[in-house]
């Protein structure tokens, strides 16, 4: 780090601290269009009779909804205002290694995971993924990478994760492979 300039430094530093900016003023303009849409709710309807409560996510959509916001759009803020952020998008509060094992397994369930740090010393996390997911079942091998590449695009434009290698198999493909290894 003693021959890198100073101002490639400073030039990711803001970078870094740009994209953080504008996560935060997204969510904060979002936050504020659900409470004006709550306030709007609030006054437009009388009180209803006591029902069974709603789940939270059910409610957030709705309120989305009435705020102008319509299909995966009126989702998205749902999903923001329910758990402060985007499904799938990335949680710099934890371990990159954590959050993307976070993110595979909710959106692919798999079987199998195995996340593998080969970046050693090096500044930059390099990771090898070995996945066994049922949601790969008629996707090609170069779509199955798209796909993870797509989950984990923020990081790897950010320089937060530098390389990926990704095994991603289905579980017939991964049985029938375990029993090539045997024989």
């Amino acid at each position: 780090m003693d021959n890198v300039p100073s101002w490639v430094l400073k030039a990711a530093v803001a970078s870094l601290g740009a994209v953080a900016v504008l996560a935060l003023l997204r969510r904060q303009q979002l936050q504020a269009k659900i409470q004006e849409a709550e306030v709007a709710l609030k006054k437009a309807e009388p009180a209803p009779a006591p029902k069974a409560a709603k789940p939270k996510e059910e409610v957030a959509l709705q309120i989305a909804q009435a705020a102008g916001l319509q299909g995966i759009a009126a989702q998205k803020a749902a999903a923001i205002a329910v758990n402060g952020q985007q499904p799938g998008a990335p949680d710099l509060s934890i371990p990159l290694e954590k959050d993307i094992e976070r993110r595979l397994k909710e959106k692919y369930a798999p079987t199998y995971l195995d996340i593998e740090n080969q970046g050693n010393s090096c500044g930059a996390l390099k990771v090898a993924i070995v996945m066994v997911s049922q949601a790969f079942h008629g996707k090609t091998r170069v779509n199955r990478q798209r796909e993870v590449q797509a989950l984990l695009r923020e990081d790897l434009d950010t320089g937060r994760l530098h390389a990926l290698s990704l095994m991603l198999k289905t579980p017939e493909e991964h049985k029938k492979m375990l029993e090539n290894q045997g024989s």
